[in-house]
């Protein structure tokens, strides 16, 4: 006769090997790490244009002699 702790290691390394070959829901997670991707590479892009931008503002309002004020 099988202890409960030999019954209870054999039941969740079942377990473990059925998670462990299920693929159901892989194709949902690729979807979820292109759109994180998507994001960061949105979210670098916004902020280096935002950089490009207040750069170029900043010219501008130095050659015509008003400077931006800082709030």
């Amino acid at each position: 006769m099988s202890s409960p702790d030999t019954s209870l290691r054999a039941r969740m390394r079942a377990h473990l090997r059925d998670l462990r070959d299920d693929e159901r829901g892989g194709v949902s997670l690729e979807y979820v790490v292109i759109l994180i991707l998507i994001a960061i590479i949105g979210i670098v892009a916004w902020v280096d244009y935002y950089g490009a931008v207040r750069d170029d503002a900043s010219e501008e309002y130095q050659q015509f002699g008003y400077p931006p004020t800082e709030d």
